[in-house]
Order: structure tokens, then C-alpha cells, then sequence
């Protein structure tokens, strides 16, 4: 049950939802999340913080940079968790803003939105 609650607590944010649907498509650093979602690098990090908390998302260093990720279906996750990402997944699929978020993930360089915001 604790399990349960941590999920909907860390998944009662708006950006945090968002968040996990682009990780499903698609791996990012915090700051290329922060960029698609305007918002601060450190206020992208403390949601990323949250949803590492919690299991759902994951991460890998990519080069110089921690890329975020949804861990893919072979991986082991309690039934609740399974079944979270699956609605997550299954859903808003022709959403405005989720398509938006996407699209923006998808043309951004990784590397001009680094110097863009002071990190390389």
C-alpha cells in the first residue's frame, strides 16, 4: 500500500506525468528536460529526484552527461508500477501539450541547449 500512495503523491504533479510520458519515448538529460518544460535546472532535478525516488524513471551516464529514462519492460517492477506506466503510456497519446513536449524533444540538440544553459 505505501508502495501505492508514493506513486500517486510523486504522480499528483502535472510536469512530473508529463515527464514520465516523453521519458517512455525518449531518454534526456535534466536539462533537456528543463528547456521543454521552461522551467529552472534545479527545479527539473528536484522532480527528477522525486520520480528516481519512486522507481519510475532511472539513470544512465551518456558521455559527460546523467541521462533519465523509463525502465523498459523487461524490467522488474511491482504490479503497481507496471500497471501506473502502462495508463501513463496508453494515454493522452494525441494530447496537445504531451505532443508538443515531444516534438520539442525531438528537434532540440542536446549540445546547443548545454551551452544555452551554462552546462558545457
Amino acid at each position: 500500500m505505501d508502495k501505492l500512495i508514493l506513486l500517486f503523491t510523486v504522480l499528483s504533479d502535472k510536469i512530473r506525468i508529463r515527464i514520465v510520458k516523453l521519458l517512455i519515448k525518449k531518454m534526456c538529460t535534466s536539462f533537456e528536460l528543463a528547456e521543454i518544460f521552461q522551467t529552472t535546472d534545479d527545479e527539473m532535478k528536484a522532480h527528477l529526484n522525486e520520480l528516481r525516488h519512486s522507481g519510475l524513471i532511472s539513470e544512465v551516464t551518456d558521455g559527460e552527461f546523467v541521462t533519465y529514462f523509463v525502465k523498459g519492460s523487461g524490467a522488474i517492477f511491482d504490479k503497481y508500477t507496471q500497471d501506473v506506466l502502462n495508463i501513463i503510456s496508453n494515454n493522452f497519446n494525441s494530447d496537445e501539450v504531451v505532443l508538443n513536449d515531444y516534438t520539442k524533444s525531438r528537434t532540440m540538440n542536446r549540445d546547443e541547449v548545454a551551452k544555452k544553459r551554462g552546462i558545457s
